[in-house]
């Protein structure tokens, strides 16, 4: 009964309401952005062997919970233009830490004809309306949850931009032992996040498993065409994006690489017959982003009944 009760705490109350006002905000400015809002599906094919998919039984057959709005985001951006979604997703991550959950919230958006300057653009204008309306309007729920509003009111666009190698060469300067084309774990993303007062982006990641499906940079193929936004004050990244593959036979060619079945891939191929049209996209994570928000110590606190991988209740 903990969890219910800590439901009702006033400090929970005030983070499930900042939380609804971060959506409410969102919305407005994509609609204000000639965004179009969409809903996916929550259950989708098998797509062969995916890390931290959750398989679900669906009728004589498999299939699993979505990770994502893709591949159906580029058949709605292809007939609709530019597109949203906010909707759950759902990962089998089996780590503890105060900043994964398996079932979470995205907002998750398409734009043709984007590039990855233009992508950053927006996301930068996304998040720093969202910290000007609520210092606006969630005063009274932002000092419940102990914030400086006159810290969010100063997340303004621009902000700061760094690549994977300014990365890595900050950290190895300040004496961390990683190496180029190593992934950035939490200790990385916690202690360069410190550096920064504003969120700020890190772009370009090198080809690995988390960047598989992003283009790779012309003057660059050793690096992708990604990019994630960090929060400031130790949190982390809370979104990721970039300008994904859409050539059918390089998307092929990784599928290949990662194992996936002709038959599993067909629905997917599929898909992309229906529309594939050069296009950037990011997903934020809503509990991530509510959590650094509300300076909160655990994402947990930024769901109402959150869920873990060994806890289904309530």
């Amino acid at each position: 009964m903990s969890c219910l009760n800590d439901l009702w705490s006033e400090r929970k109350k005030a983070a499930i309401k900042i939380r609804a006002k971060i959506l409410d905000a969102a919305r407005s400015w994509f609609k204000k952005h000639g965004f179009i809002e969409v809903q996916g599906p929550v259950i989708i094919p098998a797509m062969g062997d995916r890390p931290n998919s959750l398989e679900v039984e669906y009728f004589d057959g498999k299939a699993y919970l979505t990770q994502g709005l893709q591949p159906y985001a580029e058949v709605f951006m292809a007939n609709l233009g530019r597109i949203y979604t906010i909707a759950p997703v759902f990962r089998v991550e089996k780590i503890r830490t105060n900043r994964h959950l398996t079932e979470y919230w995205r907002i998750e958006t398409e734009i043709p004809h984007c590039n990855l300057n233009g992508l950053t653009k927006i996301q930068e204008q996304l998040v720093s309306y969202i910290c000007q309306r609520l210092s606006e309007e969630a005063e009274e729920e932002l000092e419940a949850v102990q914030r400086d509003v006159k810290k969010l009111k100063k997340i303004k666009a621009p902000f700061p931009r760094l690549t994977y190698d300014n990365a890595i060469g900050m950290l190895q300067k300040d004496g961390f032992d990683i190496q180029w084309g190593s992934i950035l774990d939490w200790e990385h993303e916690k202690h360069l996040s410190l550096q920064f007062g504003q969120p700020f982006f890190i772009s370009e990641f090198p080809v690995g498993i988390e960047t598989f499906f992003f283009q790779f940079n012309p003057k660059k193929p050793e690096l992708t065409m990604s990019v994630d936004l960090f929060a400031p004050e130790g949190y982390g990244e809370i979104s990721t994006g970039g300008q994904p593959t859409i050539e059918k036979e390089e998307l092929s060619r990784k599928m290949k690489e990662e194992k996936m079945s002709p038959d599993e891939q067909r629905w997917y191929m599929d898909l992309k017959e229906m529309g594939s049209i050069p296009y950037s996209g990011f997903a934020i994570g809503v509990e991530r982003l509510t959590q650094w928000i509300c300076k909160l110590e655990h994402v947990k606190e930024a769901s109402a009944f959150p869920r873990f991988m060994d806890n289904i209740y309530p």
